[in-house]
């Protein structure tokens, strides 16, 4: 496993702390929890731009999604 470490004006840091306190979590939880999900949004994006791209900009919308998959 890999530490690393931040800095914080304190100002950043008791926000931090605060937000971490409302989710009931640890100050280090909430900022893996934070980045994690920060990677994971990105690796979305860069997927669909990928799928966009191969698409030729064709999209698909929602009602004829719902009839593909026999939900409508």
């Amino acid at each position: 496993m890999t530490v690393t470490s931040l800095r914080f004006k304190d100002d950043q840091y008791k926000q931090v702390k605060n937000l971490a306190k409302f989710y009931g979590i640890s100050v280090t939880e909430f900022m893996r929890q934070t980045v994690l999900e920060k990677v994971n949004d990105e690796n979305d994006y860069q997927d669909a731009m990928k799928n966009l791209k191969e698409s030729h900009g064709e999209t698909v919308n929602r009602t004829e999604i719902l009839k593909r998959l026999n939900l409508k």
